[in-house]
């Protein structure tokens, strides 16, 4: 399940590296108004890839200092919830694993890779946590 969730990671990670756009731009105008999406902020990214290269490497605890620090710049982010998420899972802690999924889908679109791979590690963090009582 583990190289499944390295898998949708990397997957998560190149949807990202995409949404920077197209390096050269068109001469026309549209001709229609086109909502922009805001762009992320350069440091965010920064950090973001900081923080893969440190899941990737095993460095779980880097993992989460890069993460949190790019939520210090932007709350709603959720590639950065998805890096936690993943981290503490894999430190074995499915809780606070859950809890940044959870907070990582609140900022995600239903459908996209970010969303199926936060999905994906609430669903193992869930089974880790054995079952749920409830009165």
């Amino acid at each position: 399940m583990r190289n499944t969730l390295r898998v949708i990671f990397c997957l998560a990670m190149l949807v990202l590296a995409g949404c920077v756009g197209p390096l050269v731009q068109e001469s026309e105008a549209p001709t229609e108004a086109v909502e922009q999406t805001p762009e992320r902020n350069p440091a965010v990214d920064g950090l973001i890839e900081q923080a893969g290269l440190a899941y990737q490497a095993g460095d779980y605890q880097g993992a989460i200092a890069s993460a949190e620090r790019g939520l210090r710049i932007d709350r709603r982010e959720p590639a950065l919830y998805l890096l936690l998420a993943q981290s503490y899972l894999e430190l074995a802690r499915p809780r606070q694993a859950d809890e940044f999924a959870r907070q990582g889908l609140r900022y995600s679109a239903p459908g996209s890779v970010l969303f199926d791979a936060l999905e994906a590690v609430r669903a193992e963090s869930n089974q880790s946590n054995g079952p749920t009582l409830t009165f």
